[in-house]
């Protein structure tokens, strides 16, 4: 500086301060956006997978439908011939009866395990939606049961699921970007249960909103870390354990939504989740446009997609 004046202590390094700390958060910017990428591709190629896979097993699966079709005609075919040329009819021949009866009981197990598969298999096919352009109306009860289904194997041992659904009006939204918050916070709340454990899932709805929430019985949220757990890059869990970025996803999945996310714990009882979504989410997006349209009439004259923020 002129003159040998020396700035005030600090004053000098002000600038480069600033912008190291501008650095520091375009770099958290663009890991945040990174990962969020990378979630995308990672729900794209479950989709196609989940699409293939469906595509394989509905073959098979609609050519024993319709032999088991085949069967059950067969067999009350038999019955009437074998009723008409018996003398005692069916019910005279004790063994007949028997093994017509195994046949029936086989019968009805492959009309089970063949419904079983098909729902699984629809419900797959639910959860990871590939044609998301525009929002559509969905039932969000739905949506709880196809994660449940993803994830019925993390499940099984010492898990129980208890559901207190009501029944709820169809909500416009993205579907499948909706079941990644619900796999989000069930796979949450499966790792924070230490052996046994029960996971409420329950849904309801007033005149403006559809609600949802899961609750588990799990070892609970500090509350140093309540305040945070929503912001990128936090988590409580052990190192390599996850990106931190799970609940700030979901978080920007339910805002997309015009939607709120919150969270309630107490620590070493358990916590419970709640998402809040408006049951005229389009209606919100086409005035968000609008907003916006008359905010920058400049940039506001091209076509956006209803799911645009």
């Amino acid at each position: 500086m002129a003159d040998g004046v020396q700035p005030p202590p600090g004053e000098a390094d002000a600038p480069g301060q600033e912008q190291q700390e501008a650095l520091r958060e375009a770099q958290r910017a663009l890991e945040e956006a990174q990962a969020r990428l990378v979630q995308s591709e990672k729900m794209a190629s479950l989709g196609m997978l989940v699409a293939g896979i469906a595509h394989e097993i509905n073959t098979p699966i609609g050519a024993v439908a319709s032999m088991h079709d085949t069967l059950v005609r067969a067999v009350a075919r038999m019955r009437e011939v074998l009723d008409h040329e018996l003398p005692g009819g069916v019910d005279g021949e004790p063994r007949l009866t028997k093994l017509l009866g195994i046949i029936e009981d086989a019968n009805r197990v492959i009309a089970d395990g063949t419904s079983r598969v098909t729902t699984i298999v629809r419900r797959l096919r639910s959860f990871a939606r590939l044609d998301e352009a525009e929002l559509e109306g969905a039932d969000l009860n739905e949506g709880l049961e196809d994660t449940l289904t993803l994830i019925h194997h993390e499940l099984k041992h010492g898990i129980a699921v208890a559901r207190d659904f009501a029944p709820l009006p169809k909500v416009d939204c993205f579907r499948g970007r909706l079941n990644q918050v619900f796999l989000n916070l069930l796979m949450n709340a499966r790792q924070a249960i230490t052996g046994t454990g029960t996971i409420e899932l329950r849904t309801w709805s007033d005149d403006a909103y559809v609600y949802v929430s899961v609750t588990d019985s799990g070892v609970g949220i500090a509350p140093e870390h309540l305040d945070r757990i929503f912001e990128p890059g936090f988590t409580t869990k052990g190192v390599g354990v996850g990106t931190g970025l799970g609940l700030s996803i979901c978080r920007q999945i339910v805002e997309e939504h015009c939607g709120e996310i919150w969270a309630e714990s107490v620590l070493g009882q358990g916590s419970t989740f709640t998402l809040k979504i408006p049951r005229d989410v389009k209606a919100r997006h086409e005035a968000r446009r609008l907003a916006s349209i008359a905010q920058n009439p400049a940039t506001g004259s091209g076509s956006g997609t209803a799911g645009s923020t």
